[in-house]
């Protein structure tokens, strides 16, 4: 049972179209959302967790949020998700490469080789192949 769901989410459409099926998975399949995302230089990490947040709150779902530091984001948000307790890890994909080639991020690259937790990792509505 998923009653844990943790949201990796940036500013990136791969990011959103996660946040939104973790709302739609959550309306469905009633569980906790924590959206988290990594503190970057030159990027306001409150503006996406707002965003995601009234995203879920329009939606009549509850969320929490919170911001990681790290060098390698992905072991800030194997971390973040380890203290969480997260039963599942839900993160977007990145753009593809080129037709028919999908290309997996290397932050989920590295996540999914050391994390314990299932992670579910979804494709971006806005460039699935033709």
């Amino acid at each position: 049972m998923m009653n844990r769901i943790f949201v990796a989410v940036d500013d990136s459409s791969p990011a959103l179209a996660a946040a939104t099926f973790a709302i739609r998975l959550v309306l469905e399949q009633p569980a906790e959302l924590h959206f988290v995302t990594i503190n970057e230089p030159g990027r306001d990490s409150d503006i996406i967790l707002r965003y995601v947040s009234s995203l879920a709150a329009d939606a009549g779902v509850a969320a929490s949020v919170e911001k990681c530091d790290g060098d390698h984001p992905f072991d800030a948000l194997l971390v973040a998700a380890q203290l969480w307790k997260a039963d599942l890890i839900i993160m977007g994909r990145s753009d593809m490469r080129r037709p028919g080639q999908p290309y997996v991020g290397s932050q989920t690259e590295h996540l999914l080789e050391f994390t314990h937790l299932p992670v579910l990792v979804v494709p971006d509505p806005e460039k699935s192949p033709q």
